[in-house]
């Protein structure tokens, strides 16, 4: 059984006042202790798409990397390109998005380094027991710190149901390689009944494998990568998946890249899940609507369980789960319980709530 620690926040609470919190949070739940003296941690958020304004502040962020500099660590940001085109599908406009958003030196007084280079191709290959892979496709830097700090916005998740921690590192930490491994299994289709023909998903897919025939949308699925960006940006519900099987395979797929993760820095990681402007989509678009009040959040050492204890405190507060309210033909549960069946932590777990508010 895992230890999980949950600290409530109000609804549309100013981000000074959880930024309070996290530091309450931080020393109630040991996260210092993961790390010794020295060590070169790379703390891994998200900065938000260019329409993007839901993505956990700055002033957050901020007070996880001093404390952890007050401790004798080394922190610094990081990130990985995207497969999609977009402000982040390379290291330079990534880093001057994220900076942007608030997140550049000047503000944070610590260096974004990018993991996976200037194109998203600098990786490694790390051995996993998985049902898939036996080995996966992470970026490189990843490999060469001594610990990881992952700051994760819970959200919906148009392929996974809900994105958390598993998403920020199965996806968020993995090489261009690992990416396109992982979106393989998605094979999207254009209703052309549906489809009016306005070349929104040719402007957007990063292959331009989407063309115009007789004033239709049509995919070459040869040369598609599955990245699900035409899904995204289409605005008509013409694009389409076999969700049942292809929305598991690619759950499966992100979990054993986690576990590559989790593997490659030894065990020394350790996670926070924020449950506030919780919207129907991740930041990697607009974020969508927003489906749930404010809830709090959750830390801990177990990444299995703090997803569980994301999924439960959800439900607890709406009287339903997520996908209900975001992508109802989508089992996020699928995630989960394929990353503790592969070994990287349990659904089961203690939930410590606490009630001081402040350090």
């Amino acid at each position: 059984m895992s230890d999980v620690f949950f600290l409530a926040v109000k609804h549309q609470e100013d981000p000074s006042s959880i930024a309070k919190k996290v530091k309450y949070l931080y020393d109630q739940s040991g996260a210092g202790d993961v790390f010794s003296r020295g060590d070169l941690v790379a703390v891994k958020a998200h900065y938000g798409e260019s329409s993007n304004t839901t993505f956990v502040d700055p002033v957050i962020v901020k007070v996880i990397i001093n404390k952890l500099k007050q401790s004798g660590i080394v922190p610094f940001l990081t990130e990985t390109s995207t497969l999609y085109r977009g402000k982040r599908s390379n290291a330079v406009d990534h880093i001057a998005l994220a900076n942007e958003h608030g997140f550049g030196f000047n503000s944070m007084n610590v260096p974004l380094i990018m993991a996976d280079g200037l194109f998203g191709d600098a990786e490694t290959e790390v051995a996993i027991n998985g049902k898939h892979f036996n080995k996966v496709n992470i970026a490189a830097e990843i490999a060469k710190v001594q610990g990881v700090m992952v700051i994760s916005h819970f959200t919906g998740h148009i392929a996974g149901g809900f994105g958390a921690a598993i998403k920020n590192i199965g996806m968020g930490l993995a090489s261009r390689k690992g990416k396109l491994k992982q979106h393989s299994t998605m094979s999207p289709e254009i209703n052309r009944s549906l489809c009016n023909g306005c070349g929104v998903c040719i402007k957007w897919c990063p292959q331009d494998t989407i063309s115009m025939v007789e004033d239709r949308a049509l995919i070459n699925r040869d040369s598609c990568i599955g990245c699900g960006e035409c899904l995204a940006v289409c605005n008509f519900g013409a694009v389409r998946y076999n969700w049942g099987r292809e929305s598991g395979a690619l759950q499966e797929m992100m979990a054993e890249h986690a576990a590559g993760v989790i593997s490659a820095v030894n065990g020394k990681i350790f996670f926070f899940n924020f449950l506030i402007n919780i919207t129907k989509n991740c930041d990697c678009g607009s974020g969508g609507e927003v489906v749930s009040r404010d809830i709090g959040i959750v830390a801990g050492r177990d990444i299995v369980a703090v997803e569980k204890a994301t999924y439960d405190l959800f439900r607890r507060i709406n009287k339903k789960n997520i996908q209900d309210v975001t992508f109802p033909h989508v089992n996020p549960l699928i995630q989960i319980n394929h990353a503790e069946k592969i070994g990287i932590g349990s659904t089961v777990y203690k939930l410590f709530e606490l009630q001081s508010a402040e350090a």
